[in-house]
């Protein structure tokens, strides 16, 4: 079961992927890129229509680009910006060895759509450390993390995440506070392939357009950008 929707010279097409005999929901974005594919976790609001907007300007750097909704059994979609509550709920009730499942399939269907080409991951909010897990075990090839909570919690594998990665945070992020970010740039400290951004003035969410009160511009056009470059060069060498 799938449909599509063409924006300009991007076609976004929705469709399921079998797990484990459950339907995992994708949304894939498709345009003129030829870069490394995109895999995205998506934060705890899901597949928003802001993200999608971001996937197929994406689209023109990545060979593919595709999110899922890691709530889909519990509270499938997206949820406005505006509802914390559902949003904590989520949060609370995450099952993360079951996402992960979703996660590892997801990688192996990209890559093998893509025909083989590497992959790379990008982890919102909830999702970065979901990330770190898929560097360390091997699974991909570049990873990216816009405002990732708890990255510090997960460092314990650091010697085995040997792809390149681009890690942004906000100056301002009570969920991510300075110590946080300070471990993280601690931990891959010598990494030359790691490079750490601190967004002065942008707070948690600042990756969302339409997060009114969160949304920080330069933060995500830096953010975007940043990623674009780790597609195209990971891309570039295989």
């Amino acid at each position: 079961m799938h449909s599509t929707m063409s924006t300009g010279t991007t076609k976004i097409t929705r469709q399921v992927l079998s797990v484990e005999g459950e339907q995992l929901p994708l949304t894939i974005a498709r345009s003129s890129g030829v870069g490394a594919a995109l895999v995205i976790l998506p934060s705890a609001f899901g597949v928003a229509p802001d993200l999608e907007a971001q996937m197929e300007e994406l689209g023109a750097d990545a060979s593919l680009v595709v999110t899922f909704d890691p709530f889909f059994r519990t509270d499938s979609g997206h949820a406005p910006y505006d509802d914390m509550a559902r949003v904590m709920a989520r949060v609370k009730g995450v099952q993360p060895e079951r996402i992960y499942r979703d996660l590892r399939a997801l990688i192996e269907w990209a890559r093998a759509e893509s025909r083989g080409r590497p992959v790379v991951m990008l982890g919102i909010c909830f999702g970065g450390p979901f990330a770190f897990r898929a560097a360390a075990d091997g699974l991909v090839s570049g990873v990216v993390t816009w405002h990732g909570t708890g990255l510090e919690k997960h460092l314990d594998r650091v010697v085995e995440m040997r792809c390149p990665m681009r890690l942004h945070f906000g100056s301002v992020d009570p969920f991510v506070p300075p110590p946080a970010v300070e471990a993280v740039r601690a931990a891959f400290a010598g990494r030359d392939d790691v490079q750490v951004f601190v967004h002065e003035g942008a707070t948690h969410g600042f990756s969302h357009p339409a997060a009114v009160k969160a949304y920080n511009e330069t933060a995500e056009r830096a953010a975007m950008s940043s990623l674009r470059e780790l597609v195209a060069a990971v891309g570039s060498q295989a």
